[in-house]
C-alpha cells in the first residue's frame, strides 16, 4: 500500500543522480532528467510535468538559471536542501507514538536532541546516504547526546551489584573473579593400583604382638 511521501524527496533524488558528479553538482536541462538517468522517460516526464511540484521543487532545491523562454537549467545547490531537510527535521514533527522520551523528564536540551535525531532517521529513509551523512554532520553527528548515553550506561553499569562466588544466592559473577580451573588428577598406572591392593591387605607388624 502506498502512504504519502512530499514529492520533493522524489524530486531530490532524480536531481542528485543526474546532476552529482564526484560529490559535486552540474546545471542540467530539467527536461532532460529522463535521458540523463536512462530511465523510463515517459513516466519520469509526468512526474516532472506536474508544473506547481516542479516549481517548488527547484525554488526549494536548486539555484536555477532561465536559458531561454522554453529552456531552464538547474543545479542542486547543498546549502538550500539542508536547510530544507532541517526544516523536516524538526522535532514538533515527530509522531507522538514514537515520542520515546515521554516517560522520563530529562534535560530539555538532551531532549530536543534526541527527538530531532528520531526525525533525522526517519528522513534518512527517503535519501541517499550523500544527504544523510551531510545532515548528520549538520547536527555534529549528536555528539552531546550520544555522550551523555554513554555516561549513563556507564553509570547504571556501576551501580549494578555483583554476588560473590560464596553468595548463597545465585547471581552473576563479578567479572573481575578469575575462575580457577579445576586440578586434573591424572589416571592410576596398573602398577599403582596393584601396590594399593598389596597395601590393602597387608596388616601392620603391632598385630604380631597382639593376643
Amino acid at each position: 500500500m502506498l502512504t504519502p511521501i512530499d514529492p520533493l524527496f522524489i524530486f531530490l533524488s532524480l536531481l542528485t543522480q543526474a546532476s552529482q558528479t564526484d560529490n559535486e553538482f552540474k546545471f542540467i536541462d530539467v527536461n532532460s532528467i529522463g535521458f540523463e538517468l536512462h530511465m523510463d522517460t515517459a513516466s519520469v516526464s509526468a512526474f516532472l510535468a506536474m508544473d506547481a511540484v516542479q516549481k517548488k521543487a527547484l525554488a526549494t532545491l536548486c539555484e536555477t538559471r532561465q536559458i531561454s523562454e522554453s529552456v531552464c537549467v538547474a543545479k542542486v545547490d547543498p546549502g538550500q536542501v539542508l536547510t530544507w531537510l532541517k526544516h523536516k527535521c524538526s522535532s514538533s514533527r515527530l509522531p507522538q507514538e514514537l515520542d520515546v522520551w515521554q516517560m522520563e523528564t530529562v534535560d530539555e536540551t538532551l531532549k530536543e536532541q534526541a527527538l530531532v535525531r528520531e526525525m533525522v532517521l526517519l528522513v534518512s529513509e527517503y535519501l541517499q546516504p550523500y544527504w544523510t551523512e551531510r545532515l548528520l554532520c549538520e547536527f555534529d553527528r549528536f555528539a552531546q547526546l550520544c555522550e551523555s548515553e554513554k555516561k549513563a550506561v556507564a553509570t547504571h553499569m556501576a551501580a549494578v551489584i555483583f554476588d560473590s562466588p560464596d553468595s548463597y544466592t545465585p547471581g552473576v559473577a563479578d567479572p573481575s573473579t578469575k575462575l580457577v580451573p579445576a586440578k586434573q588428577v591424572k589416571p592410576k598406572t596398573a602398577k599403582k593400583r596393584q601396590l594399593e591392593r598389596a597395601a590393602a591387605k597387608s596388616k601392620p607388624i603391632l598385630s604380631f604382638f597382639q593376643k
